[in-house]
């Protein structure tokens, strides 16, 4: 089954594409066609996300797989900056193909895929996969989102911190000044993250807005389905099945979130 991602997709053209989006994320970023993809986490000046797509290297420059579910803002001072040097940002939603499916799942002959991703980490992006019509295809949704392990606008929006929110590998220090860079410093050296996103699966969750688990308390995350929610616990909660005030609950560590 392939689940077909609609998110927008911008390309980014010129000599300075990388640069230019590396300027407003939380890590520096260098693509060529050895090394093809990376990731960028786009904060607000507080240090929250707004979005933090995968950077594809192109022969033209680079592709963002958005997490939003508009265009982003930020991309008109991306435009600014490129423009500089004779480039543009483009909208390439529709002519580049974006798929999630299970990793072992894979189908052959795909395009440009990253792999790790979601629940387990056992899901994949595909960029245009060949022969695509012979499988079950279905749409994401915000709800399939929540279940694979992805972000949905109540992670992003300025809402929550990346450490939080299955990106902290990408808070890396290492890109100088970008917004948020203050605050992300701050905790780094006063008070290191030791939160972690996880997936609960538990019928009945209702409206709650956190849960008790094995001593932790987990902050859900608002936006959720009939049996599974995003909250963020304490890191040491290993993965597994737990009785809480509401039943038992059984949870799964989001890595590297979608």
């Amino acid at each position: 089954m392939l689940i077909r991602d609609p998110r927008p997709i911008s390309l980014l053209t010129g000599e300075s594409a990388t640069n230019a989006i590396s300027k407003l994320s939380t890590n520096k970023i260098v693509l060529n066609s050895v090394n093809e993809k990376d990731r960028v986490v786009i904060c607000d000046p507080n240090g929250r996300v707004v979005d933090a797509p995968y950077v594809v290297w192109d022969e033209n420059g680079v592709i963002l797989l958005h997490c939003t579910t508009e265009t982003p803002d930020y991309l008109s001072a991306v435009a600014r900056t490129l423009s500089k040097n004779s480039g543009h940002v483009m909208d390439a939603t529709g002519a580049i193909e974006r798929y999630i499916c299970l990793e072992k799942k894979l189908p052959p002959n795909t395009g440009l895929s990253v792999h790790g991703l979601g629940v387990s980490g056992s899901y994949s992006i595909v960029l245009n996969p060949q022969n695509h019509e012979n499988y079950q295809i279905v749409d994401l949704s915000a709800d399939l989102l929540i279940e694979i392990g992805g972000l949905t606008e109540s992670h992003l929006n300025g809402n929550h911190l990346p450490h939080h929110i299955g990106l902290l590998e990408y808070v890396r220090l290492d890109n100088g000044c970008y917004p948020g860079q203050e605050i992300h410093a701050r905790m780094d050296s006063r008070n290191p993250s030791s939160k972690k996103l996880i997936r609960i699966d538990l019928q009945y969750l209702g409206e709650i807005k956190s849960l008790a688990i094995q001593g932790h308390n987990c902050k859900l995350i608002p936006g959720r389905t009939k049996n599974y929610a995003h909250g963020i616990i304490h890191e040491d909660l290993l993965d597994g099945e737990y009785e809480t005030d509401l039943g038992i609950v059984k949870t799964i560590t989001v890595n590297t979130a979608l």
